[in-house]
């Protein structure tokens, strides 16, 4: 497999980013964003892992679920508000 480079890795983050706040305020799970993305889910998910430790979303799922959905944090959220 080959290698992404860190400018396409960046790309497809603000994809993600952009997908979460288009369906603000509702949680995506990764094999969402993957299956939008057309990308994979273990990829996906270690993207939005990364995200998570910048503080750009976070996860909100219950503790006793095994699937993982994601959201924007409010303050990524307000800053990509006012970048458009």
């Amino acid at each position: 497999m080959s290698k992404i480079s860190t400018s396409n890795m960046e790309k497809i983050k603000s994809n993600i980013l952009r997908l979460l706040y288009d369906e603000s305020p509702k949680a995506l799970s990764a094999t969402e964003v993957a299956g939008l993305e057309a990308r994979d889910k273990q990829f996906v998910l270690a993207l939005l892992e990364e995200m998570e430790r910048k503080h750009l979303v976070k996860n909100v799922s219950k503790d006793f679920t095994r699937k993982k959905f994601w959201v924007m944090t409010e303050a990524a959220y307000k800053k990509y508000k006012e970048l458009l």
